[in-house]
């Protein structure tokens, strides 16, 4: 038997939130045991450890002899991660990690056609108007540029980022605090994971956000506060530019943010903290605004939501394997190491379609 991979058998565990205690416990047997595999002491399991661990992980066993090796969270996304507990973040990035080896196996077969890329941009080589230093909505309108966009809203954000190059990725995070993660990894698109129970407006500025990230922060570093405010500003000028959000602030009321909502397809806070940062609205029109805001309770949900946006590439590359190249579900379960039940929930259900429903995370199966 080859050795086993103790990076996919701690991915494994933690994709289905068990610690180690809980994972030997249902295995029966101690911990000590299931420890030197997971620390690579020990290579060689016998065929009751994997039968056993298969049963409780749902896992084929093929997955735990893979030569693979997890990916960590870029350090842009620390701020969030502190948000979180430990077990949570590890659940999260064992999801996003079984995503990307799916993917890296659809796309064996699957030739990803693209009419652009995402640039990257080092701010301190790249001038400015008047060659002066970059402001952030130089950057942004750099990147409208080069991807040749009309002024106006951005029609589609999960299309926008597949068409240039990038794949997005639904996934359940199990939580609201993320919306949207973002990685570039050799040899791989540029890959964005989406919370599929985030709401639209949230979910188009979280991915405007994660493109800052992309853009910005893979070839110069800083600090993690100065990375995200610098995401965040990204983000606002590319969503809402300057230049035409400006003679629409002449007003500045519910209704008329309503209506901007429609238009621009992000939430009324994302228009009035734009519409601070650009000092188009006074400090007392932005706290009244946020007083009534909570009046209302539209701090966490907002009403008039823009229409869900869903990612296309994934659900193109499964149905190239089942169609053009004749997979059977079944050999589709075997190719991506999950269980036939598994892939139907991932894959083959109306996640992948234009409604995706709620379904559970990646989950212990007994």
């Amino acid at each position: 038997m080859d050795k086993l991979n103790h990076h996919l058998l701690i991915l494994a565990r933690e994709s289905r939130g068990m610690t180690q205690a809980e994972l030997a416990s249902a295995m029966e047997i101690g911990q000590g045991t299931l420890s030197k595999y997971e620390t690579g002491f020990s290579v060689d399991p016998s065929e009751s450890f994997i039968e056993a661990l298969t049963s409780c992980l749902g896992y084929p066993k093929e997955f735990f002899f893979e030569p693979e090796r997890p990916y960590g969270l870029p350090p842009f996304h620390y701020r969030r991660r502190k948000k979180l507990a430990a077990k949570a973040v590890a659940k999260i990035v064992a999801e996003m990690n079984i995503r990307r080896l799916h993917l890296k196996k659809l796309l064996v077969s699957f030739d990803m056609k693209k009419s652009s890329f995402i640039p990257e941009i080092d701010m301190n080589e790249y001038q400015g108007r008047g060659h002066g230093a970059p402001t952030m909505d130089d950057i942004a309108r750099k990147v409208r540029d080069i991807w040749m966009l009309p002024r106006g809203p951005i029609a589609n954000m999960i299309e926008l980022l597949e068409t240039h190059g990038a794949v997005v990725i639904p996934c359940n995070f199990g939580t609201d605090l993320i919306d949207a993660m973002s990685q570039r990894i050799e040899g791989l698109p540029v890959l964005f994971f989406v919370n599929i129970d985030a709401p639209s407006d949230r979910l188009r500025y979280a991915l405007a956000h994660e493109l800052g990230h992309m853009v910005l922060h893979t070839v110069t570093l800083k600090s993690d506060e100065e990375m995200e405010d610098e995401a965040d500003a990204f983000a606002g000028a590319f969503l809402l530019p300057t230049e035409e959000l400006r003679p629409q602030m002449r007003k500045f009321d519910l209704r008329q943010l309503a209506n901007l909502k429609q238009y621009w397809k992000v939430s009324m806070g994302t228009i009035a903290v734009r519409a601070s940062r650009l000092n188009l609205i006074t400090p007392y029109q932005s706290k009244t605004f946020w007083t009534e805001m909570n009046t209302l309770g539209y701090r966490k949900t907002e009403p008039y939501e823009p229409p869900k946006e869903t990612p296309r590439l994934l659900r193109e590359m499964v149905a190239f394997h089942t169609g053009k190249l004749e997979y059977s579900q079944a050999e589709m379960a075997r190719l991506l190491h999950l269980s036939p039940h598994e892939f139907q929930e991932m894959y083959a259900s109306g996640e992948m379609g234009e409604t995706p429903p709620r379904r559970p995370a990646l989950r212990l199966v007994k």
